[in-house]
């Protein structure tokens, strides 16, 4: 399905599209154990904490000191600027590969390191990169994310991705790509259905969701994309992760395909103990204070996710009732 080429686009005839995961680990740990100045800082043996056998805390305070400035970000449809910094900029050190679909000529996505990673493997999965498409999703970025997590076996892969407005640092389109061996709580809460393929995390959890059952065989992007073009016309900011997960309806395990609609985080990001994005509403806290990384627990966690949380979801999944 996918063919690979290296950063010189040299194509890589031996790689299987299965071996997503496997080239990306390679590639990320050559270039970040090799001693180069790619990485901001280094990710070494990160310490760990599990709060109420339910929430992952992970402390790397260099995430706050080292990381390039985020983007000042007004508006869900802020135009891209090529001013500014894009991953046209990037060097070439820290391009892994590029892949592009065998039946398509001219669309090229790149998987990059994450300079400034959250954990170990921290990539960042640029669709159509050349095209300077701005951090706005589409349909076609959506299918590509799912036929990734659809190709591979490994259950520690996730995707992520922030929308402007949503704590997303840079106006170029991209969404992350994390290998975490930990099960996240977003994996297994019970969901309810609200119409057609259409269903929302039960009140056990402390934000509120919209989720997705996808299947090889039902891979839900119309659906799914219904959904999010509605959250782009409302100028609803929205964050979305996909990963494995316990079935709604079917059997045993399928992909989960998570999205929150959330209050909008006008500006640069506020760097404190975390912001809330993507991670952290899987349950996955990236921690940048030494302090809070031991002491913070549940109660804590759950009162700073929910100030994201969206005021009228009961109204929204009314009004979303008429679209499915």
């Amino acid at each position: 399905m996918f063919q690979f080429y290296d950063s010189e686009m040299r194509e890589m005839t031996d790689i299987k599209s299965s071996q997503f995961v496997q080239l990306l680990k390679i590639k990320w740990k050559e270039i970040h154990d090799t001693g180069t100045n790619v990485f901001r800082y280094k990710i070494f043996n990160l310490q760990e904490r599990i709060v109420n056998e339910k929430y992952i805390l992970q402390l790397n305070p260099n995430r706050q000191s080292k990381r390039r400035t985020p983007e000042q970000i007004t508006d869900i449809y802020q135009p891209f600027d090529e001013n500014k910094f894009n991953f046209t900029k990037v060097s070439k050190e820290e391009i892994m590969f590029t892949f592009k679909e065998s039946n398509v000529a001219d669309d090229f996505h790149g998987v990059l390191v994450n300079v400034s990673p959250i954990s170990e493997f921290h990539s960042l999965f640029c669709p159509f990169v050349n095209k300077c498409l701005p951090q706005v999703i589409n349909k076609e970025s959506v299918r590509l994310a799912i036929n990734i997590m659809l190709l591979t076996q490994d259950r520690e892969l996730r995707i992520g991705f922030n929308s402007l407005c949503a704590f997303a640092s840079v106006n170029h389109l991209h969404y992350h790509i994390f290998i975490e061996k930990n099960f996240l709580p977003v994996e297994n809460v019970k969901c309810k259905k609200i119409k057609g393929a259409l269903y929302c995390f039960d009140e056990s959890y402390p934000v509120p969701a919209f989720c997705f059952e996808v299947l090889q065989n039902s891979h839900k992007v119309d659906e799914i994309f219904t959904l999010l073009d509605y959250f782009l016309k409302k100028s609803i900011a929205h964050n979305i992760f996909i990963t494995k997960g316990e079935a709604i309806e079917a059997t045993g395990e399928v992909i989960r395909f998570i999205i929150w609609p959330r209050k909008s985080s006008i500006g640069a990001k506020q760097l404190v103990s975390f912001n809330v994005a993507v991670c952290e509403l899987s349950g996955w806290f990236p921690i940048y204070d030494s302090e809070d990384f031991h002491n913070l627990e549940a109660e804590s966690l759950e009162r700073e996710l929910r100030k994201w949380k969206i005021s009228n979801f009961e109204d929204l999944c009314e009004e979303l009732k008429l679209l499915y």
